[in-house]
C-alpha cells in the first residue's frame, strides 16, 4: 500500500505531464530568444566596429592621397616642365614689341627656343598633334596625377592665349599703344606663369596657384 508522500509525487508528476508541452520545452522559446537578441546585438557591434575601421582606413588612405598630390618626385618633375614648351611657343608672338625694345631679351628668347621652334616647323600641324597628345596623356590614370596637372595647366594656358587675339579680329582699329601695351601685357603674364609653373616643378611643388588657370586644370584632372 502506498504511502501518502509516494501518492503526492506521482499525482504532481502526472500533473507536470499534463502541463508541460511534448518534448517538454516550455522554457525553451525565451531562451531562443534571449540568444538570438544576443547574436543580433553582436552582429551590429561587430559591424559598427568593422565599418569605424574601414572609415578610417579610407581617411587614411585620402589623406595620403592628398599629400601625394603637393609633391613631385624624381624624373616626374622635368616631365612636368615639358607642357609649358607649347604656349611659350604660341605666345611669343606677343612678345615681339618687348623684343623691338628689349633686343637682349630676343636674342635669348631664339637661343632657348630657337631648336624648338625649328622642329615645330619641320613637322606637319606640329601644334595641333601636341596639343591633341597632352590632352590624351593628361587623362591617363597610369601617369602621375602631378604630371597630368602640368600637362592640362599647359594646354589651358595655350588656350588662354587665344582670347587676346581675338580683339584682332574687332570690326574697328585698336589705337596701336593699346595694342602694343596689351600684347607686352599678355607676354608678360604668360612668361611669370610658365616660370612659376618650372620652378616649382623642379623645386617639387604642384604649381596650382594660378589665378583661373589652375582652378580648371585642378577640376579637369581626377
Amino acid at each position: 500500500m502506498m504511502t501518502r508522500s509516494a501518492i503526492a509525487v506521482a499525482a504532481y508528476a502526472t500533473l507536470l505531464a499534463l502541463l508541460l508541452p511534448e518534448g517538454g520545452d516550455c522554457f525553451a522559446p525565451p531562451l531562443v530568444s534571449s540568444i538570438s537578441r544576443t547574436t543580433t546585438s553582436t552582429s551590429i557591434s561587430t559591424g559598427a566596429i568593422i565599418q569605424a575601421n574601414t572609415s578610417a582606413r579610407t581617411s587614411n588612405k585620402k589623406y595620403l592621397h592628398m599629400s601625394n598630390k603637393s609633391e613631385i618626385e624624381g624624373t616626374d618633375r622635368v616631365l612636368s616642365c615639358l607642357p609649358y614648351l607649347i604656349p611659350l611657343l604660341d605666345g611669343e608672338r606677343y612678345g615681339k614689341y618687348l623684343f623691338y625694345l628689349v633686343p637682349a631679351l630676343g636674342m635669348a628668347d631664339s637661343i632657348l627656343l630657337g631648336p624648338f621652334k625649328a622642329i615645330y616647323g619641320l613637322i606637319p600641324f606640329a601644334q595641333f598633334i601636341a596639343f591633341i597628345g597632352l590632352s590624351v596623356l593628361s587623362r591617363n590614370p597610369d601617369i602621375p596625377r602631378p604630371v597630368r596637372f602640368n600637362m592640362q595647366q599647359a594646354l589651358i594656358l595655350d588656350i588662354a592665349l587665344i582670347v587676346p587675339s581675338l580683339f584682332g579680329q574687332l570690326p574697328f582699329p585698336i589705337p596701336a599703344l593699346l595694342a602694343n601695351s596689351g600684347s607686352n601685357c599678355v607676354y608678360l603674364a604668360m612668361v611669370a606663369s610658365v616660370g612659376y609653373a618650372v620652378v616649382s616643378n623642379l623645386t617639387g611643388k604642384v604649381p596650382d596657384k594660378i589665378p583661373i588657370i589652375s582652378e580648371a586644370a585642378g577640376s579637369s584632372v581626377q
